[in-house]
């Protein structure tokens, strides 16, 4: 008998090391897809404003002009649309404010909300889930803007 509850506690234990393994690979996976939107983001805003640099309007701009003069990140491009790295819209558009652009995420899971918010740097303002904050944001009001679940959006709007 005690060698079956031997036996039994033995893969009982190497059982939780392969559950410990897993949710160390998940958090590192979630992330590097935090980073990478970061940096996505980023380069994306780059790219755009030295299309726009020196016009008074950004009124021509779109998803469609962003891919065909290549402003996008290859991986953000799948066929005609832009992606973040959870599969969600990521949409390019003119600001209502001439010489403005904005950059939306959509379907970012809570967490990564969280971190994705305060990680980009130089946008002029933010809109989380439609709230709008000025830069920088604060952590704290990131927190309670950021909905439960994987269908938060963000906005960043930048000058061009």
């Amino acid at each position: 008998m005690s060698e079956i509850l031997g036996t039994l506690f033995k893969y009982l234990l190497g059982l939780l090391a392969i559950v410990a393994v897993v949710v160390v690979l998940y958090e590192a996976l979630s992330s590097n897809k935090v980073s990478t939107a970061a940096a996505d983001v980023t380069t994306l805003q780059s790219n755009v404003a030295q299309l726009y640099g020196g016009t008074a309007s950004t009124a021509s701009l779109s998803d469609t002009v962003v891919i065909s003069a290549k402003a996008a990140p290859d991986s953000m491009v799948s066929g005609n649309t832009l992606l973040d790295p959870w599969a969600g819209a990521v949409t390019v558009q003119p600001d209502a404010n001439p010489g403005e652009f904005d950059i939306i995420l959509a379907g970012i899971p809570q967490s990564a909300c969280n971190k994705l918010a305060t990680a980009v740097s130089s946008y002029k303002s933010i809109s989380i889930n439609g709230t709008a904050d000025s830069a920088p944001v604060d952590p704290g009001t990131v927190a309670t803007q950021c909905s439960a679940g994987s269908n938060n959006q963000i906005q960043f709007t930048f000058t061009s």
